[in-house]
């Protein structure tokens, strides 16, 4: 059975990262494609790992150094749950991708290990980007003792397991119960956004500290630290017992809560798997079919309307594309409830909040648009489109079209939400309205152009266009850079009227998105 995992995961995480299609492929540019996919992961890399050391050595300079695994693992455990969550579902109760390996000599169990399995090392990775540099500056600053390096390195490995297990439990859940609902994908889509709707709420409210807060926590900090991290998430606290305070038997409980909860799961979904998958999967006709009039619609609002479908249909696809214009709604909110000093807590820039709020708004529906894989997203068919008596330019705007319609809602909430909690001047108003419509126009003209650069026509789950391909990744960088231009220069030049930087900002986005689509 050991071989059978082995062989399974092998071939999961190959198809998953590229590796097969980069050895063997004969075209060269989609080997150079990989080399720049891979320069842009360890940029990547670098960021994550500047992000968790700077966080460790702030912590050991307020004397709160004994907590940096806790913060670490805490962090770790977070970014795992997240990104596993909305994958889990599609990933491990795959029907068609069982059904290919149950024709083979493997046994259920293999099957199940090896997604796990699967899942379990690119979560290690995470992981092992946010402790090691963190842990890293501890043991420069700190000068730990050998016992610290062991502990360390047996926490890491078994760190994704218990947010891996959390996570596909939730994933099971919202696909079991969207599964006996009539609409299954919308469901579907609706639990996951509600899931997620709720981690970032509780996230903006841990963020929004008071000044009498802060100073309480000064003054008493590490207590204060140990109970927030004891009671959001012990197993952290058990970690950082164990590394910083050399205590085995809190090592010893951590691996063997995590592994046993781990165990426990994979045993239990190991009798009902191939069950769970059937149901699933199965659906049931409506019977009530009836035949009505025949429509007509222009060759661009057929081309949206198909958009919007395809879009529709997949529940990966919405969930991760879609969080960013929820991250835009509850900021909105939250400005409205607890005012514009949050923004200026959360930056800790004060003042800084009416000046860069455009920006921060604007960005977040940015960073990862649905146009960044609507080309990937027609897989095998993408052939029947471009035989389809329709220009490329029609296509293209049909993607753009549908990207825009599906955040407007969000945006005309957020706007009137924002707009409200200012009350701001006329140019602060122009500002607040016009910086965000530019920002999604742009980066859904953005999100095809690099999709068209980065396609993957080849896969076998969404998750893979969706979640890991470079062009997401790309889309995703991009935006964050579209972003922290205008902030820095808000930021370096106080003197520089607000609606000065931002008018010529959004006149260059203007001008990039006419050249993307009259070239």
């Amino acid at each position: 059975m050991l071989r059978q995992i082995r062989l399974l995961t092998g071939v999961s995480l190959r198809g998953m990262f590229g590796l097969n299609e980069f050895r063997y492929t004969k075209d060269r540019r989609k080997k150079v494609r990989y080399c720049l996919f891979g320069v842009l992961c360890v940029f990547v890399i670098l960021m994550l790992a500047a992000y968790a050391g700077g966080v460790s050595y702030g912590l050991i300079l307020l004397k709160l150094g004994y907590y940096v695994p806790a913060v670490m693992a805490v962090c770790g455990s977070l970014v795992i749950f997240f990104f596993t969550m909305m994958k889990a579902g599609p990933i491990l109760f795959d029907l068609k991708a069982y059904e290919k390996q149950a024709a083979l000599p493997v046994t259920p169990r293999a099957i199940i290990a090896s997604r796990f399995l699967s899942m379990y090392v690119t979560n290690l990775l995470f992981g092992i980007l946010l402790m090691v540099p963190g842990l890293a500056v501890y043991a420069v600053m700190e000068k730990p003792g050998f016992l610290f390096w062991l502990y360390a390195s047996a926490g890491i490995l078994f760190l994704p397991l218990l947010p891996l297990t959390a996570a596909s439990v939730a994933g099971a859940l919202i696909s079991g119960i969207s599964s006996r609902w009539r609409q299954k994908n919308l469901a579907g889509i609706l639990l996951t956004m509600l899931f997620v709707c709720v981690i970032l709420a509780g996230s903006f409210g841990l963020s929004g500290v008071d000044e009498r807060q802060m100073e309480e926590m000064l003054l008493d900090a590490a207590p204060l630290l140990a109970g927030q991290i004891g009671s959001f998430y012990p197993p952290a606290l058990w970690l950082s017992e164990a590394v910083a305070g050399g205590k085995g038997a809190y090592l010893l409980l951590f691996l063997a809560v995590s592994l046993g909860c781990f165990l426990v799961f994979l045993g239990v979904l190991g009798r009902v798997y191939g069950k769970i998958c059937s149901l699933l999967a199965a659906h049931e006709a409506s019977g009530d079919y009836r035949m009505t009039g025949l429509r007509t619609r222009s060759v661009q609002g057929s081309m949206v309307e198909r958009e919007l479908r395809r879009y529709f249909s997949s529940t990966v696809y919405v969930t991760n594309t879609l969080v960013g214009a929820v991250m835009m709604v509850l900021f909105s909110a939250g400005v409205l409830i607890a005012g514009k000093e949050m923004v200026d807590q959360i930056i800790h820039i004060p003042g800084l909040a009416e000046r860069a709020l455009p920006v921060l708004i604007g960005m977040m529906p940015a960073m990862m648009p649905m146009t960044s894989c609507s080309i990937s997203m027609e897989g095998k068919q993408w052939w029947i489109l471009q035989t389809m008596p329709v220009t490329e330019k029609e296509i293209v705007r049909g993607k753009v079209l549908a990207n825009i319609l599906v955040l407007i809602p969000f945006y005309l909430v957020s706007e009137i939400l924002i707009l409200i909690a200012l009350a701001p001047d006329i140019p602060g108003a122009l500002a607040l309205i016009v910086v965000p419509a530019v920002y999604i126009v742009f980066s859904a003209r953005l999100g095809v152009a690099v999709n068209q650069r980065f396609p993957v026509f080849e896969w076998d789950n969404e998750a893979r266009v969706v979640k890991q391909s470079a062009s997401t990744s790309v889309s995703l960088l991009l935006g964050l850079v579209t972003g922290v231009i205008p902030f820095a220069f808000l930021v370096l030049q106080p003197d520089i009227p607000a609606w000065g930087i931002y008018g010529v900002f959004t006149g260059v986005l203007i001008l990039l998105t006419a050249v993307m689509e009259f070239r």
